[in-house]
């Protein structure tokens, strides 16, 4: 019997989405909710990956081929684009496959941001109009990844955008659920791309979960996870290309489980200073590793945070194609290093062991790990 209060609340990444055939896939999964008689919002993210013509990454590239210093303001307005013409097409889609639905960008969803551009927080939800919309018997497509700050202008998430924005909407709506679907069965113990007898979980507390984004893992981010906190709306991680049950990521806190988990990051560069240092706190995205030393993304924002980094800090060192790769336990866990000469055991929470390494040792380390803590 569907709920006629709480909506179902079902985010889709770019690989759910690239071409017409992943899109059929997404279609089913909408179509059993809303065949029962659900109260459906949809949130997307833009349509691919780095190279297809509507992927982020591709639109970036048209400012980036012209120069690397890009105002972010426009860098945020170029970001929102593939998600609002991923939310206006995928609408039209499910209206003309017997689903009536409506589009929503940032602003007409009530996502009201700080002014920080690239990395925003949300700051409030008024969810009016997708209440209205789901009142009249519509689906409505959100475009993930974007709200507005208080003089209207476009704002992007940082990464992982999209499904922190489908979290937030679901804790705004009092949603019954929230399904994130992407290109895997759910939530692995390592990541199933490099350690080929990864096993996925069925359920993980929300709490390792959560360690486990901010180790690296890239299934769901961390924001994500923390704009569950306040409702504890479950969060359900699940493959769109097949009928899975995924992984649920819940708040029961009375459930024992032992669960070891792996989560890496990758395409560091590695920040050497001159001399001792506080935490970089002010710069988005830092990893701290000790006095001297940081880490962050080679991305389209590192030229921004270092001179940042360099006006408040001074001189640095830079080197590139770093990694970090740490076992996430719920419990207390031994740190007596493996043996792993190459690697750099770095100072972590009790129930987190933490290495630093060069990004060609990655894959080998993750099965060596792998073996060791979750066989």
């Amino acid at each position: 019997m569907a709920n006629n209060l709480a909506p179902i609340v079902m985010k889709f990444g770019g690989t759910s989405l690239r071409d017409e055939d992943c899109r059929a896939h997404a279609l089913e999964h909408i179509k059993r909710y809303h065949e029962s008689g659900e109260r459906i919002v949809v949130v997307v993210s833009a349509m691919g990956r780095k190279g297809e013509p509507y992927a982020t990454d591709t639109l970036v590239a048209l400012l980036r081929d012209v120069g690397h210093n890009i105002n972010p303001r426009e860098l945020d307005l170029v970001m929102s684009v593939g998600e609002t013409l991923s939310s206006a097409y995928f609408s039209h889609l499910l209206s003309h496959n017997g689903m009536p639905a409506e589009s929503f960008n940032g602003r007409q969803s009530g996502i009201l941001t700080d002014d920080n551009a690239g990395n925003a927080e949300i700051l409030d939800i008024n969810p009016s109009r997708i209440v209205e919309a789901l009142d009249n018997g519509f689906i409505a497509v959100v475009a993930g990844f974007q709200g507005v700050n208080d003089k209207g202008d476009i704002r992007t998430l940082g990464r992982g955008g999209s499904d922190t924005s489908a979290v937030a909407l679901a804790s705004a709506l009092g949603a019954e659920k929230v399904e994130i679907f992407s290109d895997v069965d759910g939530i692995a113990n390592c990541d199933p791309r490099q350690v080929e007898g990864s096993s996925y979980l069925e359920s993980i507390s929300v709490n390792q979960m959560l360690a486990m984004a901010d180790e690296g893992s890239r299934v769901i981010h961390p924001r994500a996870i923390k704009a569950s906190l306040k409702t504890k709306t479950p969060i359900i991680a699940k493959n769109n290309f097949n009928n899975s049950e995924g992984t649920l990521i819940h708040h029961d806190e009375s459930k024992k489980e032992e669960v070891v988990a792996i989560a890496h990051r990758e395409s560091m560069v590695l920040i050497e200073f001159a001399l001792e240092h506080k935490a970089a706190s002010h710069v988005n995205g830092v990893v701290n590793i000790d006095s001297k030393r940081l880490l962050l993304n080679d991305d389209v924002y590192l030229s921004d945070k270092l001179a940042q980094l360099e006006e408040k800090l001074g001189f640095y060192k830079l080197s590139r194609h770093w990694a970090t790769i740490s076992v996430v336990c719920n419990n207390k866990v031994s740190k007596k290093p493996a043996e792993l000469d190459y690697a750099e055991l770095l100072d972590s929470p009790d129930t987190i062991i933490r290495y630093l390494l060069k990004e060609p040792k990655i894959r080998e380390t993750l099965k060596f790990l792998h073996g060791r803590y979750t066989s």
